[in-house]
């Protein structure tokens, strides 16, 4: 058996005094404990330099300390270098002074990496981190970048590099990537001529063109921003195109230079560059679009946007509710009303989703609201009709399913659609750790579509149940719980109701439209169930449905409901 490979951590900052300690800390809490860590000062003036000076003075067996001749300030690219030249572990992991890891990082790429030879790179997901301000306005802002390509598929050369090519966000975060070191060296590191800006992006245009990688979707690290970052700064400056040029003409010279055949590679960089020749009028786009003119235009959008919302349109729409059928022949335009009660009521128990985590057909709700504090995300459907479904299981039958070993699950919009819906339920509390938070929700009122819907998971879908809140209460108290064990609460009115059943979406609603509640009108009843640490209770007996030979209609986005 190989023994746990070292991997050489590269921590570079300049001026980082107030974030340093919490970006080494992090690298200190990996679950994962044989690593070296390197930190590499680009010329700080400040605290920073002291800060690392006493890392390394007090873990001399794990961290040690490098500047550049003269405590010079020589940019990114140099001083990860220096990190690259003294590294001496078999795996390569980068951090900035400014971000931080998530505890499971290094032990799952590693894992990764170890289990799949061939491969020379992994990266994952990033949160863009704004709430660490812990303002108001930046509690809500938090979010999981794409990652651009499927996860866990092997990516060979030069697919990722024709993925972030024309779509620079996609470019992995440097913070949530582990290399090779030999692929490192044999790539050169990274390119010194870049600083601050496109680094990341010329480095890993190499990284891409050389080795097969693969992506993680999981999350493990958060990129902290902030007004005084490289990349704030550059755009305060406006120097974003200038340096995209520059990057565009090394690329061109590297593929030649390098021989790289690829004509897809080639003719997404001739794009680009083509897009980057009329560098004045972008600057002058960029001065109309980011000053008053620009202003005045995204008002005008905005209240374009809203228009309906206003009183006299609101009044005069609302003879169109003398209708057979909902509004927009079905098509759905903004926020569905019930999902904007669903969004209020998850961002109350946010702090609920975290750990390893749960969530009905897909991982994009978790990963929006528990971001950072996710450290494994699954989803569970009938089918693997996507690459994020991890537990293939109906969740009425998922005796297969492990007990106790989620610490959440957002079980979302899927009640209604589940004929034996005690089982579900009873499945839902089991899987969960003792502790682990439920958020359920049950909903009273919505479209019934007779001949079922095929949502590319097998059997046609029907709906089986509208619920009221002492039916919901009934079904818990059946599942083992009791009064301290769940919450309840239920949302919408009666003219709420309506609208949404005329299909009006929540951005033509007032919020006091949205907000009266009236219990005897509900739209939503939202859950939180928290398993009580001793549950136990009888699986139900299991009852099967009945379903007509139809056939269904495939779901679609734009249709939703009405697809035919």
């Amino acid at each position: 058996m190989r023994p746990d490979p070292l991997v050489s951590v590269i921590v570079i900052f300049l001026n980082e005094e107030q974030f340093l300690r919490e970006a080494i800390e992090s690298v200190f809490a990996q679950t994962y404990h044989r690593w070296e860590l390197i930190l590499v000062d680009d010329g700080s003036t400040d605290a920073s330099t002291s800060i690392a000076c006493r890392y390394a003075e007090e873990y001399p067996e794990k961290a040690r300390y490098f500047e550049h001749r003269a405590h010079q300030n020589r940019g990114m690219s140099a001083s990860r270098n220096v990190g690259i030249s003294n590294a001496a572990g078999d795996y390569v992991a980068f951090l900035d002074g400014d971000d931080v890891w998530l505890p499971i990082k290094l032990e799952q790429q590693v894992k990764l990496l170890e289990s799949r030879p061939e491969v020379g790179m992994v990266f994952a997901q990033t949160q863009w981190w704004y709430s660490w301000t812990r303002k108001h306005e930046d509690m809500d802002r938090d979010f999981v970048h794409e990652l651009g390509v499927p996860a866990s598929k092997i990516l060979k050369p030069p697919e990722l590099l024709i993925h972030f090519l024309p779509n620079e966000s996609l470019s992995p975060c440097t913070c949530s990537v582990l290399l090779r070191r030999r692929v490192v060296e044999q790539v050169t590191g990274f390119e010194e001529i870049f600083t601050g800006l496109y680094e990341d992006q010329a480095f890993f245009a190499k990284i891409s063109l050389t080795t097969p990688m693969i992506a993680l979707s999981t999350c493990v690290a958060k990129y902290r921003q902030h007004e005084n970052s490289n990349c704030a700064i550059a755009e305060k400056k406006r120097e974003y195109q200038k340096v995209r040029e520059t990057f565009l003409n090394w690329l061109m010279n590297y593929i030649n230079s390098h021989n790289v055949e690829s004509q897809e590679v080639r003719q997404a960089l001739e794009r680009e560059m083509k897009k980057n020749r009329f560098l004045f009028f972008d600057g002058l786009y960029d001065r109309v679009h980011t000053g008053t003119p620009g202003r005045i235009y995204r008002s005008i959008l905005e209240l374009r946007l809203r228009w309906r919302a206003l009183p006299i349109f609101r009044h005069l729409r609302l003879l169109q509710l003398r209708r057979f059928q909902p509004l927009y022949y079905g098509r759905q335009r903004g926020t569905p009303i019930v999902r904007y009660y669903w969004d209020h009521f998850l961002r109350q128990y946010m702090t609920d989703i975290y750990g390893k985590v749960l969530e009905i057909g897909t991982t994009a709700t978790v990963r929006q609201y528990g971001a950072g504090n996710i450290i494994w995300a699954d989803a569970i459907d009938l089918t693997a009709h996507s690459s994020e479904v991890t537990v293939v299981s109906d969740l009425s039958r998922a005796d297969d399913v492990a007990s106790d070993q989620y610490d959440c699950f957002v079980n979302q919009f899927t009640s209604h659609l589940i004929y034996d819906i005690d089982a579900a339920l009873y499945h839902s509390i089991r899987i969960l750790k003792p502790g682990g938070v439920l958020l359920i929700n049950f909903p009273c009122v919505d479209y019934y579509f007779p001949r079922g819907l095929d949502m590319g998971t097998g059997n046609p879908l029907f709906m089986y149940w509208w619920f009221t809140p002492v039916q919901v209460e009934n079904l818990l108290r059946r599942s083992g719980l009791c009064d301290d064990d769940y919450k309840l609460k239920c949302y919408g009115n009666l003219f709420a109701r309506v609208a949404y059943q005329m299909n009006l979406p929540a951005e033509e609603l007032t919020q006091p439209e949205l907000t009266y509640l009236d219990v005897g009108h509900p739209i939503l009843i939202c859950v939180r169930v928290v398993k009580p640490r001793h549950w136990v209770t009888l699986r139900p007996v299991y009852r099967d449905a009945w379903q007509p030979h139809v056939n269904a209609p495939k779901w679609n986005s734009e249709m939703g409901h009405y697809a035919e």
